[in-house]
Protein backbone atom coordinates (compact mmCIF):
# COMPACT_ATOMS: atom_id res chain seq x y z
CA UNK A 1 0.00 0.00 0.00
CA UNK A 2 2.43 2.50 0.87
CA UNK A 3 4.43 1.84 -2.52
CA UNK A 4 1.11 2.25 -4.34
CA UNK A 5 0.92 5.93 -2.54
CA UNK A 6 5.00 6.66 -3.53
CA UNK A 7 3.73 5.67 -7.29
CA UNK A 8 0.72 7.95 -7.09
CA UNK A 9 2.16 11.21 -5.58
CA UNK A 10 5.47 10.49 -8.10
CA UNK A 11 2.40 10.59 -10.95
CA UNK A 12 1.22 13.61 -9.65
CA UNK A 13 4.03 15.49 -9.27
CA UNK A 14 5.25 14.64 -12.59
CA UNK A 15 1.81 15.59 -14.24
CA UNK A 16 1.81 19.18 -12.38
CA UNK A 17 5.63 19.69 -13.79
CA UNK A 18 4.31 18.94 -16.94
CA UNK A 19 1.07 21.09 -17.22
CA UNK A 20 3.15 24.31 -15.23
CA UNK A 21 5.92 24.30 -18.17
CA UNK A 22 3.38 23.90 -20.50
CA UNK A 23 1.16 26.92 -18.93
CA UNK A 24 4.83 28.98 -19.17
CA UNK A 25 4.89 28.28 -22.06
CA UNK A 26 1.24 29.58 -23.71
CA UNK A 27 1.69 32.24 -21.41
CA UNK A 28 5.07 33.65 -20.67
CA UNK A 29 5.67 36.49 -17.67
CA UNK A 30 6.25 40.15 -18.71
CA UNK A 31 9.93 39.47 -17.80
CA UNK A 32 10.52 36.94 -19.84
CA UNK A 33 9.05 39.13 -23.10
CA UNK A 34 11.10 42.20 -22.01
CA UNK A 35 14.40 40.00 -21.48
CA UNK A 36 13.96 38.65 -25.20
CA UNK A 37 13.13 42.34 -26.55
CA UNK A 38 16.08 43.82 -28.05
CA UNK A 39 18.18 46.65 -25.82
CA UNK A 40 18.67 49.14 -28.98
CA UNK A 41 16.56 50.17 -31.72
CA UNK A 42 18.08 51.60 -34.90
CA UNK A 43 15.90 54.74 -36.03
CA UNK A 44 14.35 54.64 -39.43
CA UNK A 45 15.95 57.50 -41.83
CA UNK A 46 14.01 57.52 -44.99
CA UNK A 47 16.13 57.75 -48.48
CA UNK A 48 15.85 60.10 -51.33
CA UNK A 49 14.30 58.50 -54.29
CA UNK A 50 15.21 60.90 -57.75
CA UNK A 51 12.50 62.15 -59.66
CA UNK A 52 12.43 60.30 -63.54
CA UNK A 53 13.33 62.65 -66.61
CA UNK A 54 10.97 62.49 -69.08
CA UNK A 55 12.73 61.30 -72.32
CA UNK A 56 11.12 61.96 -75.89
CA UNK A 57 11.77 58.97 -77.77
CA UNK A 58 10.96 58.32 -82.11
CA UNK A 59 10.08 54.94 -82.51
CA UNK A 60 11.93 53.54 -85.60
CA UNK A 61 9.38 52.30 -88.42
CA UNK A 62 8.57 48.48 -88.84
CA UNK A 63 10.64 47.27 -91.50
CA UNK A 64 9.47 43.95 -93.48
CA UNK A 65 9.91 40.68 -92.02
CA UNK A 66 9.42 38.75 -94.92
CA UNK A 67 7.42 39.37 -97.97
CA UNK A 68 4.04 41.23 -96.68
CA UNK A 69 4.52 40.96 -93.23
CA UNK A 70 5.25 44.77 -91.15
CA UNK A 71 5.12 44.35 -87.67
CA UNK A 72 6.42 46.52 -84.92
CA UNK A 73 7.00 46.47 -81.13
CA UNK A 74 3.03 47.38 -80.91
CA UNK A 75 1.55 45.49 -83.28
CA UNK A 76 2.55 41.30 -82.96
CA UNK A 77 1.75 38.86 -85.80
CA UNK A 78 -0.89 36.46 -85.26
CA UNK A 79 1.17 32.84 -86.49
CA UNK A 80 -1.40 30.07 -86.55
CA UNK A 81 -1.27 26.75 -88.71
CA UNK A 82 -3.56 26.33 -91.97
CA UNK A 83 -4.68 22.92 -92.96
CA UNK A 84 -1.88 22.29 -94.69
CA UNK A 85 0.40 22.76 -91.69
CA UNK A 86 1.69 25.45 -92.34
CA UNK A 87 2.94 28.70 -90.41
CA UNK A 88 0.30 31.56 -91.71
CA UNK A 89 0.97 35.41 -90.47
CA UNK A 90 -1.69 37.75 -90.28
CA UNK A 91 -0.92 41.30 -90.55
CA UNK A 92 -2.06 43.88 -88.09
CA UNK A 93 -3.80 45.71 -90.85
CA UNK A 94 -6.75 45.30 -92.58
CA UNK A 95 -7.48 44.02 -95.41
CA UNK A 96 -10.39 45.31 -97.68
CA UNK A 97 -12.26 44.25 -100.41
CA UNK A 98 -11.29 46.17 -103.60
CA UNK A 99 -12.87 49.40 -103.97
CA UNK A 100 -13.56 50.03 -100.33
CA UNK A 101 -11.09 52.97 -100.20
CA UNK A 102 -11.62 54.32 -103.35
CA UNK A 103 -8.72 53.58 -105.07
CA UNK A 104 -7.99 50.76 -107.28
CA UNK A 105 -4.09 49.47 -107.50
CA UNK A 106 -3.58 49.40 -111.05
CA UNK A 107 0.05 48.24 -111.77
CA UNK A 108 3.65 48.11 -109.67
CA UNK A 109 6.43 48.81 -113.02
CA UNK A 110 9.73 47.88 -110.70
CA UNK A 111 12.45 49.34 -113.13
CA UNK A 112 15.22 46.33 -112.28
CA UNK A 113 18.74 46.93 -112.30
CA UNK A 114 20.27 45.26 -115.42
CA UNK A 115 22.32 42.47 -113.67
CA UNK A 116 21.10 40.13 -110.77
CA UNK A 117 22.95 38.13 -108.61
CA UNK A 118 20.89 35.03 -109.13
CA UNK A 119 23.55 32.59 -107.03
CA UNK A 120 27.05 30.86 -106.71
CA UNK A 121 28.56 27.43 -106.95
CA UNK A 122 30.64 27.55 -104.28
CA UNK A 123 33.91 24.70 -104.46
CA UNK A 124 35.57 24.94 -101.68
CA UNK A 125 34.33 27.17 -98.42
CA UNK A 126 37.73 28.29 -97.56
CA UNK A 127 39.03 29.35 -101.21
CA UNK A 128 36.40 31.86 -102.41
CA UNK A 129 38.72 32.08 -105.62
CA UNK A 130 37.53 29.03 -106.99
CA UNK A 131 33.65 30.03 -106.21
CA UNK A 132 31.61 30.33 -109.60
CA UNK A 133 29.55 33.43 -109.55
CA UNK A 134 26.08 33.44 -111.31
CA UNK A 135 25.12 37.00 -112.37
CA UNK A 136 21.75 37.48 -115.05
CA UNK A 137 21.83 39.76 -117.48
CA UNK A 138 18.24 40.75 -117.63
CA UNK A 139 19.27 43.02 -120.67
CA UNK A 140 20.03 39.54 -122.62
CA UNK A 141 18.45 37.43 -120.48
CA UNK A 142 21.62 35.62 -119.94
CA UNK A 143 23.18 33.97 -116.97
CA UNK A 144 27.14 35.02 -116.79
CA UNK A 145 29.50 32.46 -115.11
CA UNK A 146 32.28 34.42 -113.68
CA UNK A 147 35.13 34.65 -111.22
CA UNK A 148 35.06 36.79 -107.91
CA UNK A 149 37.97 39.18 -109.67
CA UNK A 150 36.59 38.71 -113.18
CA UNK A 151 35.81 41.95 -115.39
CA UNK A 152 33.63 42.29 -118.24
CA UNK A 153 34.35 45.00 -121.06
CA UNK A 154 31.11 43.52 -122.97
CA UNK A 155 28.84 44.09 -120.54
CA UNK A 156 30.92 46.81 -118.82
CA UNK A 157 31.55 45.80 -115.58
CA UNK A 158 33.88 44.99 -112.73
CA UNK A 159 33.54 42.68 -109.78
CA UNK A 160 35.23 44.39 -107.07
CA UNK A 161 34.38 42.40 -103.79
CA UNK A 162 32.68 38.91 -103.02
CA UNK A 163 31.68 37.28 -99.98
CA UNK A 164 29.10 34.97 -98.24
CA UNK A 165 28.61 36.00 -94.85
CA UNK A 166 27.15 33.12 -92.28
CA UNK A 167 25.28 33.89 -89.45
CA UNK A 168 24.40 31.16 -86.59
CA UNK A 169 21.63 32.26 -84.42
CA UNK A 170 21.13 30.36 -80.53
CA UNK A 171 19.46 27.51 -82.18
CA UNK A 172 22.18 26.52 -84.39
CA UNK A 173 20.43 28.03 -87.50
CA UNK A 174 22.63 29.56 -90.22
CA UNK A 175 22.05 32.35 -92.20
CA UNK A 176 23.95 32.75 -95.25
CA UNK A 177 23.82 35.89 -97.64
CA UNK A 178 26.23 36.33 -100.85
CA UNK A 179 27.28 40.10 -101.48
CA UNK A 180 28.97 40.89 -104.36
CA UNK A 181 29.96 44.71 -105.14
CA UNK A 182 30.56 45.82 -108.79
CA UNK A 183 31.77 48.77 -110.33
CA UNK A 184 29.48 49.28 -113.20
CA UNK A 185 31.36 51.45 -116.19
CA UNK A 186 28.27 52.71 -118.40
CA UNK A 187 26.45 54.29 -115.51
CA UNK A 188 29.75 54.88 -113.75
CA UNK A 189 28.29 53.69 -110.21
CA UNK A 190 29.48 51.52 -107.48
CA UNK A 191 26.37 48.58 -107.21
CA UNK A 192 25.78 46.22 -104.43
CA UNK A 193 24.42 43.13 -105.03
CA UNK A 194 22.37 39.96 -102.68
CA UNK A 195 21.41 36.53 -103.71
CA UNK A 196 18.30 36.96 -102.18
CA UNK A 197 17.41 40.20 -102.80
CA UNK A 198 16.27 41.99 -106.56
CA UNK A 199 18.08 45.32 -107.06
CA UNK A 200 16.05 47.76 -108.31
CA UNK A 201 16.26 51.26 -109.94
CA UNK A 202 14.41 54.00 -108.00
CA UNK A 203 12.18 54.41 -111.10
CA UNK A 204 9.50 52.31 -109.81
CA UNK A 205 6.30 53.48 -110.84
CA UNK A 206 3.21 52.22 -108.44
CA UNK A 207 -0.25 53.46 -110.32
CA UNK A 208 -3.30 54.49 -108.87
CA UNK A 209 -6.82 54.85 -110.39
CA UNK A 210 -9.44 56.78 -108.37
CA UNK A 211 -12.93 54.95 -109.03
CA UNK A 212 -15.32 57.95 -109.10
CA UNK A 213 -13.38 60.11 -111.30
CA UNK A 214 -11.06 57.34 -113.65
CA UNK A 215 -8.11 60.02 -112.44
CA UNK A 216 -4.54 57.80 -112.90
CA UNK A 217 -1.53 58.77 -109.89
CA UNK A 218 1.68 57.55 -110.20
CA UNK A 219 4.06 57.40 -106.99
CA UNK A 220 7.48 56.26 -107.78
CA UNK A 221 8.41 55.98 -103.70
CA UNK A 222 7.46 55.35 -99.97
CA UNK A 223 6.18 58.09 -97.85
CA UNK A 224 4.69 59.93 -100.67
CA UNK A 225 0.77 61.02 -101.54
CA UNK A 226 -1.73 62.46 -104.06
CA UNK A 227 -4.98 64.08 -102.78
CA UNK A 228 -8.15 63.44 -104.06
CA UNK A 229 -10.55 66.45 -102.29
CA UNK A 230 -9.79 66.92 -98.86
CA UNK A 231 -8.82 63.01 -98.72
CA UNK A 232 -4.80 62.09 -99.07
CA UNK A 233 -3.39 58.47 -100.20
CA UNK A 234 -0.37 57.96 -98.54
CA UNK A 235 2.32 55.15 -99.96
CA UNK A 236 3.19 53.09 -97.01
CA UNK A 237 5.09 50.56 -98.70
CA UNK A 238 4.88 48.05 -101.90
CA UNK A 239 6.29 44.81 -102.64
CA UNK A 240 6.48 44.48 -106.44
CA UNK A 241 6.94 40.66 -105.98
CA UNK A 242 3.64 39.84 -104.57
CA UNK A 243 2.00 42.88 -106.54
CA UNK A 244 0.57 44.53 -103.00
CA UNK A 245 0.47 47.82 -102.02
CA UNK A 246 0.03 49.34 -98.31
CA UNK A 247 -1.73 52.35 -98.52
CA UNK A 248 -2.97 54.93 -95.70
CA UNK A 249 -6.05 57.18 -96.51
CA UNK A 250 -5.98 60.84 -93.95
CA UNK A 251 -9.11 62.66 -94.17
CA UNK A 252 -9.85 65.37 -91.89
CA UNK A 253 -12.73 64.28 -89.99
CA UNK A 254 -11.71 60.51 -89.07
CA UNK A 255 -8.90 58.26 -88.44
CA UNK A 256 -6.38 57.10 -91.06
CA UNK A 257 -7.15 53.94 -92.21
CA UNK A 258 -4.81 51.43 -93.70
CA UNK A 259 -5.45 49.08 -96.18
CA UNK A 260 -3.18 46.22 -98.10
CA UNK A 261 -4.51 46.80 -102.01
CA UNK A 262 -3.51 43.89 -104.23
CA UNK A 263 -3.24 44.39 -107.90
CA UNK A 264 -6.79 45.16 -109.61
CA UNK A 265 -8.26 42.78 -112.10
CA UNK A 266 -11.49 43.56 -114.25
CA UNK A 267 -13.18 40.56 -113.28
CA UNK A 268 -13.20 42.17 -109.95
CA UNK A 269 -14.99 44.65 -110.91
CA UNK A 270 -17.63 43.12 -112.82
CA UNK A 271 -18.30 41.01 -109.37
CA UNK A 272 -18.68 43.43 -107.35
CA UNK A 273 -21.02 45.26 -109.53
CA UNK A 274 -23.17 42.03 -109.80
CA UNK A 275 -23.11 41.76 -105.92
CA UNK A 276 -24.38 45.35 -106.07
CA UNK A 277 -27.27 44.27 -107.85
CA UNK A 278 -27.87 41.50 -106.20
CA UNK A 279 -28.30 43.69 -102.87
CA UNK A 280 -30.43 46.29 -104.44
CA UNK A 281 -32.84 43.40 -105.58
CA UNK A 282 -32.93 42.04 -101.86
CA UNK A 283 -36.07 43.70 -99.48
CA UNK A 284 -34.06 46.37 -97.29
CA UNK A 285 -36.67 45.51 -94.68
CA UNK A 286 -39.00 43.15 -93.26
CA UNK A 287 -41.90 45.61 -94.00
CA UNK A 288 -40.75 45.99 -97.51
CA UNK A 289 -40.99 42.40 -98.24
CA UNK A 290 -44.01 42.32 -96.06
CA UNK A 291 -45.55 44.78 -98.79
CA UNK A 292 -44.22 43.06 -101.45
CA UNK A 293 -47.27 40.76 -101.42
CA UNK A 294 -49.62 42.95 -101.14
Amino acid sequence: MKELNEKLIISIAGALLIIGLVFNFLFPSQKSIEAKAPSAIKEYSPIDIPEAMAVNVEWPKAKEQAKGEMFDLFTPPEIYLNENGEFVFRPPYAIMPQGSLGIYLLAIKPDPYRFQLEGYVEEDRNDQSKTTILIHSVVDGKMLRLSPNAQDSNYGFKILDWRIDRNFSGDQNTEVIARLKLEDNLTDRIINLRHDKVRNEDSTEVVFKVIKTNEIYVLSKVDTSFFVGDFEYRLDSFDSENNTALVTKLSPDSDPITHLLSIFKASEQSADASNKDNELDKPASIEEAFNSFF
